[in-house]
C-alpha cells in the first residue's frame, strides 16, 4: 500500500500537490480561526475579569472613600467639641467626668463600626514606662499593643492632625480593629496648641464584608494592605497571607501579572485605594477563570476535528474527482506516445474538466487520420516521383523520335549532296544542341532557354519545310528570368507542326506569347491549322479533366507524340492540380492551347 502510494505521488505529482493543498487551503484556515476565536475568546474572559475587579476596586474605593470621610468628620466634631476641650484642659479625672463620658458613647451610635473613642493625653506617651498609666478617657478600654502602637507613631512624630489608620489590632472582644487617630488642637484657651491625640478604634468587619463580594467568587482572593504591606483585610481567603506577603512585595509595579503559587497559577493584579495609603491586591485562580474556557476549548477542539473529517473528505473527493480526468489523461498520452493511436477516454461523470475527454479522442482521431494522410502523402510524393521520371522518360523518348530524326538526318544529307556546307554545319550544331538540351537532368529550367530550345527545333524543322514555317514569340520581358518545367513548350510546338500544319496547304504560322495575369502567368501557343472539331475538343478535355481516359490516336490526330493530356498532367505534378493546359480550336481556323503556371518568385529562380 505504502508503495503504491509513493509511486502515485511521483507518477501523478500534479494531482497529489493539488489534493493536498487543497487540503490545506481547506483545513489551515478553520485551525487558524478556532485557534483565534479560542484565545479571544480567552482573553475576552480574563478581560472581562480584570474589568469586572476593577469595577469592584472603584466601587470599593468609593466606600473607603465614603466611609473615612464620614469618621473623618465625626472625628472633627468628637474632637473639636468645644465642651470636650474644656474637660481636657481642665484638671479633674477623665474617671469623674461621667457626663462627657455620656457624650462620647453618644457619638458610637452614629456608625455601628466605631467600637470606642478616647481622648489620650500626647504627653503621657513620651515615655514608654508609662503607657499603661496613660492619662486618657475613653468609652472602652485602650489595650496596651494599641497604646505601644500610639507610643512609637507619636515618638517617631509620625501622628499628624490629618486622621490617620492603624494596621488591624485585635481588641479587648478578640476581634480585628482598626484606630483611627488625629492631632487635636485647641481652638479656645492656647489656641492652635495640641492639646490631645484622638483616637477611634473601628471594627474591621465592614472591611471583611466589602471583600466577601460575590461579584468574583469563589474564583478571586482579595487582600488590602497598608503602604508598609500590612494586611488591612481579605477575603474569606483559601491562602494563609503570610505565604503571599512575600510574592506581593516582588511586584514593582502595578500591571497584571502571572504568578504560581502552590502548584496553582494565579492572575496578580494591584490597585490602589485612592483615600488611604492601601493597596487592593486580587489574585484570581486562573484554573477556575477558564474552566469555562476548557469546556469551550474541547468543545472548539471537537467541532473543529468533526469539521477537519468533513472537509478533508470532502476535499478529497472534490480534488480526486476533479483531477481523475487529468490522471486518465496522463495515462491515455503515455499510451498514444507508445504509439496506441487506437486509445480513448470515457468519463462516467460530466463536468468542466471531463470535456476533455471528447476533445482528446477528437485529437487523437485526427492525429491518425493525419497519420493516415501523411503515409498516403508519402505515397503519393512516391508516386509523383515516379510520375516525374516517367513522364520525363516519356518525353525523352517522345524528343527522340526516329521519325523526327530520319527526317533531319535525310535533309541533311541532302544538303550536305548539294554542297551546303554552311547549312549542313548549322543544322549539325542545332541537332546537337537539340539532344544535349533534352537530356540534361534539370526539373525547372528558365523560360528564355526553353525559348532557345524552341528556336532550335525551328531551325530543325526549317531545313525539312524551309520558309513555308513560321515562328514568332512575343514575351514580356520580366518573364524572360523565371522558371518553367522544361521540355513544356516544344512538345505543344510538336503538337501543332504535325498534327495542326502537317496537311494544310499555305503558310503555316506558329506564335508564343507569354504575358501576366495577377499572381499567374500564361503562355500561349497558337497555330492557324486544321483546328478540331467540337466533338473532337470537348472529347480532348474531357481527358484533360480525367473523365475519360486517353484513347489511343489514329495516325494524323491530335494528340500524338507526348500527348497533350500527359503534358497537362506533368504540369499538374509540379505546380498543383489548379494548373495546367487548355485549349481553344476552330475547325479549318487554328487553335490555342494555353498553359497557366504560379508567378513564382525571383528569389526562386536563382536557385534554377
Amino acid at each position: 500500500m505504502y508503495k503504491r502510494m509513493i509511486a502515485y505521488t511521483l507518477k501523478y505529482r500534479l494531482s497529489y500537490l493539488m489534493i493536498v493543498t487543497n487540503i490545506c487551503i481547506a483545513i489551515l484556515p478553520i485551525c487558524l480561526l478556532g485557534t483565534i476565536g479560542y484565545i479571544a475568546y480567552v482573553h475576552t474572559l480574563k478581560q472581562n475579569a480584570l474589568d469586572n475587579m476593577e469595577q469592584f476596586v472603584l466601587q470599593t474605593n468609593s466606600r473607603f472613600d465614603d466611609y473615612f470621610n464620614r469618621i473623618d468628620q465625626l472625628s472633627k466634631a468628637v474632637f473639636y467639641n468645644s465642651n470636650i476641650q474644656r474637660t481636657a484642659l481642665s484638671n479633674s479625672l477623665w474617671e469623674e467626668s461621667q457626663t462627657q463620658l455620656k457624650n462620647l458613647s453618644s457619638y458610637m451610635s452614629i456608625d455601628p463600626t466605631i467600637k470606642a473613642i478616647g481622648l489620650i493625653d500626647s504627653k503621657s506617651l513620651t515615655n514608654e514606662m508609662n503607657v499603661e498609666n496613660v492619662n486618657n478617657a475613653t468609652t472602652g478600654q485602650l489595650l496596651k499593643e494599641e497604646l505601644d502602637y500610639l507610643y512609637l507613631e507619636n515618638k517617631s512624630n509620625s501622628i499628624s492632625v490629618k486622621i490617620q489608620i492603624s494596621p488591624p489590632m485585635e481588641g479587648t472582644d478578640k476581634k480585628q480593629g482598626l484606630l483611627a487617630y488625629r492631632k487635636v488642637k485647641s481652638i479656645s484657651k492656647r489656641y492652635m496648641q495640641e492639646i490631645y491625640i484622638g483616637v477611634i478604634l473601628l471594627d474591621t468587619q465592614w472591611i471583611q464584608r466589602i471583600l466577601q463580594t460575590e461579584t468574583m467568587g469563589s474564583k478571586a482572593n482579595l487582600f488590602i494592605i497598608n503602604g508598609k504591606g500590612d494586611l488591612i483585610g481579605s477575603s474569606a481567603s483559601r491562602l494563609d497571607f503570610k505565604r503571599v506577603q512575600p510574592l506581593i512585595l516582588q511586584q514593582q509595579n502595578e500591571s497584571v501579572t502571572d504568578i504560581r503559587l502552590d502548584g496553582v497559577n494565579y492572575l496578580y493584579q494591584s490597585l490602589p485605594i485612592k483615600s488611604l495609603d492601601w493597596k487592593f491586591i486580587a489574585l484570581i485562580d486562573k484554573d477556575q477563570l477558564l474552566a469555562k474556557a476548557s469546556v469551550i476549548q474541547f468543545s472548539v477542539i471537537g467541532v473543529i476535528a468533526i469539521i477537519l473529517f468533513v472537509v478533508g473528505l470532502a476535499a478529497v473527493s472534490f480534488n480526486i474527482r476533479l483531477t481523475h480526468p487529468i490522471t486518465r489523461l496522463v495515462d491515455a498520452f503515455d499510451s498514444a506516445a507508445n504509439g496506441d493511436l487506437d486509445v480513448k477516454l470515457k468519463f462516467t461523470y460530466k463536468n468542466e474538466i471531463s470535456v476533455i475527454q471528447d476533445h482528446f479522442n477528437n485529437m487523437l482521431k485526427q492525429i491518425k487520420k493525419l497519420t493516415d494522410n501523411l503515409l498516403q502523402s508519402q505515397q503519393q510524393l512516391h508516386q509523383t516521383e515516379m510520375d516525374k521520371q516517367l513522364f520525363q522518360l516519356n518525353g525523352l523518348q517522345s524528343q527522340i523520335n526516329a521519325h523526327f530524326l530520319y527526317n533531319v538526318l535525310h535533309s541533311i544529307r541532302g544538303m550536305s549532296m548539294s554542297n551546303a556546307k554552311k547549312e549542313v554545319a548549322e543544322a549539325i550544331d542545332n541537332l546537337v544542341q537539340y539532344f544535349r538540351y533534352i537530356t540534361r537532368n534539370d526539373e525547372y529550367v528558365l523560360l528564355m532557354k526553353e525559348l532557345e530550345h524552341l528556336e532550335r527545333y525551328i531551325a530543325i524543322q526549317k531545313i525539312r519545310y524551309g520558309d513555308r514555317l513560321q515562328f514568332r514569340a512575343d514575351m514580356d520581358s520580366t518573364l524572360n528570368s523565371r522558371s518553367i518545367v522544361k521540355l513544356i513548350l516544344q512538345p505543344l510546338v510538336e503538337n501543332s507542326l504535325m498534327h495542326g500544319l502537317e496537311e494544310k496547304g499555305g503558310r503555316w504560322n506558329i506564335r508564343i506569347r507569354a504575358h501576366v495575369e495577377g499572381d499567374l502567368w500564361k503562355i500561349k501557343v497558337m497555330d492557324n491549322g486544321n483546328g478540331m472539331t467540337e466533338e473532337k475538343l470537348e472529347s480532348l478535355r474531357e481527358e484533360l479533366a480525367g473523365r475519360r481516359a486517353p484513347a489511343e490516336k489514329e495516325s494524323g490526330e491530335i494528340g500524338q507524340g507526348i500527348g497533350l493530356a500527359n503534358i497537362h498532367k506533368r504540369i499538374q505534378i509540379y505546380y498543383g492540380e489548379a494548373y495546367g493546359l487548355t485549349i481553344k480550336s476552330w475547325k479549318n481556323k487554328g487553335t490555342i492551347v494555353t498553359i497557366t503556371v504560379p508567378l513564382r518568385e525571383k528569389e526562386d529562380v536563382s536557385n534554377v
